[in-house]
């Protein structure tokens, strides 16, 4: 008798999506940030498995209603494993943006408008401009502030880390100068504003990055 195997007929469109849903339902419990982009992404790929099944059997509606699982599969799971152990409800975070959202230092008005889109708008408009950081800080905070009020956390956070962005690329760029001088207390904010939302590996490379720029800066330089 030869040695070939017969074909093995292709799974069911169903077993696809089934295998699908169970990798995805293991990415949505990791908490290592490397190991669950890996299971989201073999997720994102299986269901795209199962959409060409659907389609191939000219089930046009039960592909298109898998598509958007997918899509919101790849949304929820990216925030769920990157953001929201910082909205967790012991979080420092949001004990942070509470205490801000309770403080009467900021009322429902900034630059004339109560307009929160616009207030956002300032803050993200002055933030693009080094020089303009210090007045980008007020706005954002401000802006921070009433996003969280209004419930719009995910706003929120995506605001606060815009900002520490740009604090930390004007860090950068002044390092590159050799100013050390000029940035020492705005990387200790940076820093310690990455914590606060979870991301200590880049917060480890400002420190790092100060504290080479120090041992490099010549005896009697600026300080």
């Amino acid at each position: 008798m030869g040695t070939l195997r017969l074909a093995q007929p292709d799974p069911p469109p169903e077993a696809l999506l089934a295998h699908a849903r169970k990798i995805a339902k293991i990415a949505l419990r990791t908490t290592n940030a490397i190991t669950g982009d890996f299971l989201i992404e073999k997720a994102e790929q299986q269901y795209a498995i199962a959409i060409k099944a659907f389609d191939g059997k000219s089930r046009v509606g039960e592909a298109n209603h898998v598509r958007a699982e997918l899509k919101q599969f790849s949304t929820e799971s990216r925030f769920v494993l990157h953001d929201a152990p910082v909205l967790a409800g012991a979080s420092a975070f949001r004990r942070a943006l509470d205490a801000l959202a309770a403080s009467e230092a900021i009322g429902p008005y900034y630059n004339g408008t109560n307009n929160l889109d616009e207030i956002v708008t300032i803050a993200r408009r002055r933030m693009a401009q080094r020089d303009r950081l210090a007045a980008a800080e007020d706005a954002t905070r401000a802006a921070t502030c009433l996003l969280w009020r209004a419930e719009r956390e995910e706003e929120a956070i995506g605001l606060y880390n815009e900002f520490t962005d740009a604090l930390v690329r004007d860090v950068k760029a002044h390092l590159e100068h050799g100013h050390l001088y000029l940035v020492e207390v705005k990387a200790d904010i940076a820093r310690k504003r990455l914590l606060l939302t979870g991301r200590r590996d880049e917060a480890s490379k400002i420190e790092k990055l100060m504290s080479q720029a120090s041992q490099a800066r010549p005896m009697g330089s600026h300080v």
